[in-house]
């Protein structure tokens, strides 16, 4: 599946120099493909000789290139819900059947359309099949083009900061073609851990190779797939930042990355033997030890691969061949995704804080580094915080009125403002109908407000406000009643205007006393 993030990383290894041939290997797309989206990155003015672009612009672009849609394959979802059948079949312990036969069981059980080419690209795509015989074939890299990682359960440590035991595992980094090794002993396995450790094995090697071979955990892959894993955000910041480019291993496939799973059972030894002879190290002492076994010890034996010492042939040939390291130590950030609730606000580490309305029921990426809160939507910043004690967090202008005074906890006092609009005596009355209880009854309140806003052009209305208060009238059905009946009486006026013939008829009574 074509996305944003693979685009991304396409045009970032060509802008870097390496061959459409090198790309398509790595990124499993057709080089007629990537030569077709690179075109278009040309046309909009991205090339090789120009600066490379800020992440947001140059993601905000691919957006517009990349199709919205995939086409769907209903004939290869048919298998999708016999996967566990059909691979139990093939690999069945006492009585395995061909793949082809695999297929007319299922046709036959469950009537199934689709035909049998698409059931072998269903099997090629899940990696079922029979198990072929196992060929190790010896895959020799030249200097300063890969570093293999990987991670290994290696026992317990008391840790004094929590003052209990605790599991370590260890970080293992070797070199593909000098077999140099770095390992670093850590409690932890999430994302910050691991970007802190491969930065300390780039300074521990000077310098940092072309790619970086990492296994599908979640610290350094959210998603596993055989042609489009998703890395996590924080370690794609981090290889960027450095210039290497992270190829991760298929899924259960620990051939890809053999010469560092080699290097995790040697790491465990090493641990166990440090910690027995020196029963009172943590594991900061523990690393220091670590580091000059790698160096001094397994660096100055003859290795059994490659029958060369791994120091000297990295000294002599993979040293020079390494990138150079930034001037600045990436600092490593927190990455989640969080969702946006119907209130307008998401959670983050005990937290709250709010967004604009049209953020809501969507998801959105937290970015934090030290202080900062960072939130983006699409590749594209939209928010940024600074983390406070406060549990709850929030722009004003991201909310009605009538809700931030909500939040603000001053609600009772904005219902009895909007009530002053239409005089001393509704200002009253909506105070006494929230004097008992304010937030109990604020319903209330709202409805008399609605209905003063109906009625305040008319005359009676003041005169009604009055009773109401005098009444400790509460209720805006009650208030309505009275209102209407006043404005169902009719009004008779008993002057009558004389007209000039009337008038002339008119006497005053001294006319009529003598």
């Amino acid at each position: 599946m074509i996305t944003v993030e693979l685009i991304y990383e396409i045009f970032r290894r060509w802008h870097s120099g390496q061959k459409l041939s090198r790309i398509s290997e790595t990124e499993g797309l057709d080089r007629k493909t990537i030569r077709s989206y690179l075109q278009k990155l040309e046309d909009k003015g991205f090339t090789r000789e120009t600066p490379f672009p800020d992440r947001s612009e140059l993601c905000l672009v691919i957006s517009q290139i990349i199709p919205q849609r995939q086409r769907s394959k209903p004939a290869l979802e048919q298998f999708e819900q016999f996967a566990e059948e059909i691979k139990s079949m093939i690999h069945d312990g006492s009585e395995p059947v061909l793949p082809k036969t695999a297929y007319e069981i299922i046709n036959t059980r469950h009537g199934l359309k689709a035909s049998y080419a698409t059931y072998k690209r269903f099997l090629k795509e899940k990696g079922i099949s029979e198990n072929p015989s196992k060929r190790m074939i010896r895959i020799e890299l030249p200097p300063g083009l890969e570093t293999q990682v990987d991670y290994g359960k290696v026992g317990l440590l008391f840790d004094r900061t929590v003052e209990k035991n605790r599991t370590v595992y260890a970080y293992c980094g070797i070199l593909s073609c000098s077999r140099l090794p770095f390992i670093q002993f850590v409690f932890s396995q999430n994302q910050q851990s691991f970007v802190s450790s491969t930065i300390d094995m780039f300074e521990f090697y000077g310098g940092v190779t072309e790619i970086i071979s990492i296994d599908n955990l979640k610290s350094g892959v959210i998603k596993p797939d055989l042609w489009d894993p998703k890395i996590n955000r924080c370690f794609s910041e981090m290889a960027e930042h450095y210039g290497v480019f992270v190829d991760p291993c298929r899924v259960a496939t620990p051939t890809d990355k053999g010469k560092v799973e080699r290097l995790v059972p040697p790491a465990r030894e090493l641990f166990r033997k440090m910690k027995k002879l020196h029963p009172t190290a943590d594991i900061h002492d523990l690393n220091r030890m670590a580091y000059e076994w790698c160096t001094n010890e397994y660096g100055m034996r003859v290795h059994g691969t490659t029958r060369e010492i791994p120091w000297e042939v990295f000294v002599q040939h993979e040293k020079t061949a390494l990138q150079a390291l930034p001037g600045e130590r990436f600092s490593v950030p927190f990455w989640k995704e969080v969702k946006v609730h119907p209130d307008q606000f998401f959670e983050y580490q005990g937290k709250r804080y709010s967004l604009p309305a049209k953020y809501c029921h969507k998801k959105v990426w937290v970015r934090q580094n030290g202080p900062v809160l960072q939130v983006f939507h699409t590749h594209a910043l939209i928010r940024e915080y600074v983390v406070k004690e406060q549990r709850m967090n929030y722009i004003p202008e991201d909310f009605p009125e009538t809700v931030r005074e909500m939040i603000n906890g001053g609600y009772p006092r904005y219902l009895i403002n909007e009530a002053r609009k239409y005089g001393d005596i509704p200002s009253r009355l909506i105070e006494n109908l929230l004097k008992p209880h304010a937030y109990l009854n604020a319903r209330r309140a709202q409805g008399m407000l609605r209905v003063m806003g109906k009625y305040a052009h008319k005359s009676f209305f003041i005169d009604v406000c009055q009773r109401a208060l005098d009444r400790r009238v509460s209720h805006p059905k009650t208030f309505t009643r009275m209102l209407d009946h006043e404005d169902g009486q009719l009004t008779i006026d008993d002057y009558i205007e004389s007209s000039q013939e009337g008038k002339a008829m008119v006497r005053d009574i001294s006319d009529y006393i003598n």
